[in-house]
């Protein structure tokens, strides 16, 4: 498999976002240097090599298993859920997580900057979803790590996460699933500011598209 992600986006015809290949060209996509690795205030994230992507497209993501569908992979979940660049069979491109256990996934994201926003937006209405190595300061895990992609992006999303950091932290009022009951959470913005500002970077109306799981044939 390729040792690179040029390779694989040579190999796949996905072409690397300038945000996505400033981080990987930096050391900040990777987990050798973990004070340096951006993404940290994102749930659940981890950064893949491009030795893992490849054998994850090999093995799984790739368009002779998915239909046509063409995947880059540059990070995954714990449970093994792959975050992608993505070009469907139908023509559509963008930013989404492919499921290891569900046959559908969704294109939330036109662009890599607009995931990434919206993953900080997400972080930012609630702090209690940070791992445990924000320790007892939560603000300047999130403020330091913002500060290490930041810039790597389009102007109007810089503007959004900058206004987002400018209102006070505070405990606000959060709900954890549909019929959870609202739990006081360390936030910049509220439940509903979250979700007027996702709907703002992401896809109106997200593309749905099969996925064939990883042990099928």
């Amino acid at each position: 498999m390729s040792d690179s992600f040029d390779a694989l986006a040579a190999s796949t015809g996905i072409a690397l976002p300038p945000a996505l290949r400033a981080l990987i060209e930096s050391g900040r996509a990777s987990r050798d240097d973990p004070d340096q690795m951006a993404l940290l205030a994102m749930y659940d994230f981890h950064w893949l090599s491009a030795q893992r992507a490849g054998e994850v497209i090999g093995e799984w993501l790739n368009p002779v298993k998915q239909k046509g569908n063409v995947f880059l992979p540059f990070a995954r979940s714990g449970a093994g859920d792959a975050y992608c660049l993505v070009r469907l069979y139908s023509g559509e491109e963008g930013v989404c997580m492919v499921w290891h256990d569900s046959g559908a996934s969704h294109l939330h994201f036109s662009t890599f900057d607009r995931f990434v926003a919206g993953q900080y937006v997400a972080a930012f209405a609630n702090l209690t979803e940070l791992d445990e190595e924000a320790g007892d300061d939560p603000e300047g895990y999130v403020r330091a790590d913002v500060a290490r992609v930041i810039d790597l992006l389009e102007p109007a999303l810089q503007d959004l996460l900058r206004a987002c950091l400018a209102k006070p932290l505070m405990e606000r009022p959060y709900k954890l699933g549909y019929r959870a009951r609202p739990e006081m959470v360390l936030s910049w913005i509220s439940q509903d500011e979250e979700e007027a500002l996702w709907a703002q970077v992401g896809n109106a109306d997200p593309v749905s598209f099969d996925v064939v799981a990883r042990w099928e044939e």
